[in-house]
């Protein structure tokens, strides 16, 4: 097994909305904004070489969106996920499985490529994996979270016989097992990868940044706020007594970390390189 990081550009979003109830004068002591109160988001994807088999876990955003959009959520144009696999040696032709922790537009567009208004799959011989949680509840959201999901994009990969739905946790590659997370948004399916000894586990919108450790730190896009806290502290009740490592999606700043329980609650213990695992 060799894990890769591959970029799928950055983003940025709002601090208030990155920390809740947290207040400002708090969280830009650990996470740096700008005038507008932004800060700054990576798109980090993990590329799981198996050697015949080839894991991409999520896609970023890819490229649907006018100028107007891209300045408001500080994105730049340009295809960074292929790029970025371009660079580490891979095509999109040799992925295998795309691995989709849920469907939100930046976890999941990424996998459908728009040339002029005409779709085709980015990676056109991956299965899809997606929780049947996520999937079924990807098409009744409220109002709330509906904006997250990209109704056409869906009904693209749906019609391509592409997307296979997971119904149960457990092993679902050789080394990686699945388990779901409904706080943030329903069947939120997180990787636990058996790499060279340790667990690696990738965080996606479970925790999005190093800075969001600390339990009560989470984001106002949970969608079940309390279900989210209660399914963080047991996480990381058990990241810290077996020392797993932490892969960030969204922490620009830091790709991986491990946690420890203080006194005060759980906190940071180290943040590294993937490569220096």
């Amino acid at each position: 097994m060799e894990l890769i990081p591959i970029s799928a550009g950055n983003l940025k979003g709002d601090g208030g909305a990155l920390f809740s109830v947290i207040p400002k004068v708090l969280w830009s002591k650990v996470m740096p904004c700008d005038e507008n109160n932004f800060v700054k988001l990576s798109l980090r994807c993990l590329l799981i070489d198996l050697g015949g088999r080839k894991i991409l876990v999520e896609t970023g955003v890819g490229e649907h969106y006018n100028d107007k959009f891209l300045r408001n959520q500080g994105l730049e144009k340009g295809n960074h996920l292929i790029n970025s696999l371009t660079q580490n040696g891979y095509s999109a032709e040799e992925i295998t499985d795309v691995f989709l922790t849920h469907l939100h537009w930046d976890h999941f567009n990424g996998a459908i490529t728009n040339k002029n208004g005409e779709l085709s799959l980015t990676f056109p011989n991956a299965t899809h994996w997606c929780s049947k949680k996520q999937w079924e509840h990807s098409k009744i959201s409220n109002i709330r979270e509906k904006v997250a999901y990209h109704k056409k994009l869906l009904e693209f990969i749906s019609l391509s016989g592409k997307m296979q739905l997971v119904e149960k946790e457990g092993l679902l590659y050789p080394n990686i097992e699945v388990r779901f997370f409904d706080g943030h948004t329903p069947g939120q399916m997180i990787p636990f990868i058996h790499y060279n000894g340790k667990t690696l586990v990738y965080m996606s919108d479970l925790i999005p940044t190093t800075a969001n450790i600390p339990v009560v730190w989470l984001a106002s896009y949970d969608l079940y706020p309390v279900t989210s806290l209660q399914e963080k502290e047991a996480f990381l009740n058990e990241a810290a007594e077996n020392n797993y490592i932490l892969f960030f999606e969204h922490d620009y700043y830091n790709e991986c970390a491990t946690v420890e329980k203080t006194e005060k609650g759980f906190r940071l213990k180290q943040k590294f390189a993937l490569q220096s695992v």
